[in-house]
């Protein structure tokens, strides 16, 4: 049975980054401050790095890293993240979110390490892009791409996407890993910006294994369309839990909503057809008797552990109901029977008083 949950409003506001699953970089310490956060390794000085909160690419609120040029047009934010586990037989990908503002002094840096090109010659400061972005104050997705070390593709799939339109308005480089790689990292930067007024902002970074569980680029743009707002995932969601498992959403919590609507098939409307065998209560009484439990219905154990399906075990309440309903009528039947029997009993009974 196909089972779609219509869920609204769900909140991701205050997040620094989007929840989905697959991303290998820890954003645990991306919170408001200054300076380096957890694995993310502040790049310039400490002044020229803070977190702060702000209107994101989706248009809610939520931790940015903010790059302030102090005037030494140098290294003037950003960030070199920790090393990163990978397994160079893989292909990964690489995003980051940036913004900036004011004016188009310096240059935005979005790169790698540990990597060599298409042509499998090794780059010692590999960079996707580098450059400026088309349109001041608006927020572009940057997304690049590491193949595995045996991919023979000389094809670049990294590009950069508009915020608002959802276009791809650049071209990005492709790298590669190198046989026995173990490791690359997220680093992206603002340098050479004399200008004390710019800012350039970064938000939502990620490193994850291509292997079609990761969001599609429509799921990292999650561009509005219409009137109302449309988050769309196309991989595994974990809402306080790292393992989905088999679900495409998994919540370590409670969830309130005011309607949640179950699709079902095989509603079993068949109970009420003429030949569906209804069992007799002598043999529901054995089944009982022997399991503990309806016909049916999972043993307590199991629900406990694995949970239940709403629609699975709304379609056998339903059937549960109509088979107790047949019940009801048919020992009604009995019942009228035994009255008339009775009555007829009396009828003869009264004339011999």
């Amino acid at each position: 049975m196909y089972i779609k949950y219509c869920l609204f409003g769900l909140l991701l506001a205050g997040s620094s980054s989007l929840c989905y699953a697959q991303n290998l970089l820890n954003l645990t310490d991306w919170n408001t401050g200054a300076g380096s956060a957890g694995m993310f390794n502040q790049n310039g000085q400490t002044i020229e790095n803070t977190r702060e909160w702000g209107v994101g690419p989706h248009a809610n609120r939520v931790v940015l890293w903010k790059a302030s040029p102090e005037g030494n047009a140098n290294g003037d934010g950003g960030w070199d993240s920790n090393p990163v586990a990978i397994d160079y037989k893989k292909m990964y990908r690489s995003s980051v979110w940036i913004k900036k503002t004011n004016s188009r002094d310096g240059t935005t840096y979005f790169g790698c390490v540990a990597v060599a090109g298409l042509d499998n010659v090794p780059d010692n400061n590999p960079y996707f892009w580098q450059g400026d972005l088309p349109v001041l104050d608006r927020w572009y997705l940057l997304v690049g791409y590491i193949h595995a070390a045996d991919d023979p593709s000389t094809q670049h799939f990294g590009a950069i996407y508009d915020g608002t339109t959802g276009e791809k308005v650049i071209d990005m480089v492709d790298f590669k890993f190198l046989p026995g790689s173990w490791h690359t990292n997220h680093r992206t930067y603002l340098y050479y910006d004399p200008n004390t007024n710019d800012r350039q902002y970064f938000y939502a970074p990620r490193l994850e294994v291509v292997d079609g569980n990761e969001p599609t680029i429509e799921a990292l743009l999650s561009i509005n369309k219409g009137q109302s707002e449309v988050a769309y995932f196309s991989g595994k969601v974990g809402i306080r839990t790292n393992n989905p498992r088999e679900y495409d959403l998994a919540v370590n919590g409670k969830i309130r909503s005011q309607e949640v609507k179950v699709e079902a098939a095989n509603w079993p409307d068949y109970v009420f057809k003429p030949q569906y065998k209804l069992q007799s209560l002598e043999g529901l009484e054995n089944h009982i008797k022997q399991y503990g439990h309806l016909p049916d219905i999972p043993k307590a154990e199991i629900a406990e552990k694995e949970g239940i399906s709403l629609g699975e075990m709304n379609k056998l309440l339903l059937k549960k109901v109509e088979e107790l309903t047949l019940y009801m009528i048919e020992a009604n039947k009995q019942i009228s029977k035994q009255a008339e029997q009775i009555k007829r009993l009396q009828s003869n009974v009264n004339p011999i008083k």
